[in-house]
């Protein structure tokens, strides 16, 4: 494994929520951990749960700690920071938002979240939205006009789009009113779990063209219906988007920190747990050349060509 890139994680929430530092072992991904396999980039998102009613003031609480307690990573803003990264086998952080929330109604209020490192940007957490329908909406009418014009912003600024957690009608207006890469950080195949957090084979080879990534999620109910999902279960789903699209459009999104332990795997818990995908994946046959693209190196050729 060349370089470990995590596509999501909600670390940063619940180290804010518990005034905590992200090398706090208790943690799913920390970086006294994340050391031991560097080097490490995690993307990290400032989760904006639908409950708080000012959604850019979470965001920013939430961004504002880190950037207060980062230890020593290093915050991802371009290309230059990812090859300082590399070269010395650091930690490095992609600051997203799950949740455009964040922005509150202002588009203008993308330029202040760039300007503080934010890279990626999600549509919806499940829920509608001011900008579109949820993965779990009863709607599906799809991107709000607003919607539109905040997915314009994020190309202007370079800002990786995410489609995670969005309906299936607001991705395919996603795919209408952009040109640029889409992501999905953290979803599975819907082919192989019918779960509404899917995608579906049509989704992924859009994902695909685009030459974007789909991030497969450490949680049990994306992966299997039959109870606790492992890593056997994560291979399948990287295998079905092998075969669809080939090897570059799959990674990791493990949503550490951010999934109940009901719904967590029974064998990867944590960053220090990786060597067991790995493993896995060596036993099923992948060479070394694809697993390191799937355990960092698609994620990187993303990054790299959509970051200035």
């Amino acid at each position: 494994m060349n370089i470990y890139i995590d596509g999501h994680c909600d670390t940063l929430q619940i180290s804010f929520d518990e005034k905590n530092k992200i090398n706090n072992k208790k943690y799913c991904f920390n970086t006294t951990d994340a050391k031991t396999i560097a080097p490490v980039i995690q993307m990290a998102a400032a989760f904006i749960n639908p409950k708080y009613q000012d959604g850019f003031e979470r965001a920013n609480n939430i961004i504002d700690y880190y950037l207060e307690n980062k230890e020593d990573t290093i915050i991802i803003k371009s290309k230059k920071d990812i090859e300082t990264v590399i070269k010395n086998k650091k930690i490095g952080i992609i600051l997203t938002i799950e949740n455009g929330k964040a922005i509150e109604n202002d588009i203008n209020n993308i330029d202040i979240l760039y300007n503080k490192g934010i890279r990626a940007m999600s549509i919806n957490w499940n829920e509608d939205n001011l900008l579109g329908t949820g993965a779990l909406t009863k709607s599906n009418k799809g991107l709000t006009e607003l919607g539109k014009k905040y997915l314009k912003k994020l190309e202007e600024k370079n800002i990786i789009i995410d489609i995670s957690h969005s309906s299936e009608q607001t991705f395919w207006d996603a795919i209408k009113c952009t040109t640029k890469t889409i992501v999905a950080t953290h979803s599975c195949c819907h082919s192989l779990c019918n779960h509404p957090r899917n995608l579906k084979d049509n989704q992924i080879k859009e994902i695909a063209k685009r030459a974007g990534i789909v991030g497969i999620c450490f949680c049990s109910p994306f992966l299997t219906q039959h109870g606790k999902a492992n890593a056997t279960d994560i291979i399948k789903h990287i295998s079905h988007i092998i075969q669809l699209v080939g090897e570059d459009y799959v990674g990791i999104g493990t949503d550490f920190d951010g999934v109940d332990e009901e719904q967590a795997l029974s064998d990867i818990k944590r960053i220090y747990d990786m060597n067991i995908l790995v493993n896995e994946l060596k036993k099923c046959g992948y060479q070394e050349s694809t697993i390191n693209k799937i355990m960092g190196e698609n994620w990187l050729r993303v990054i790299h060509n959509n970051i200035l």
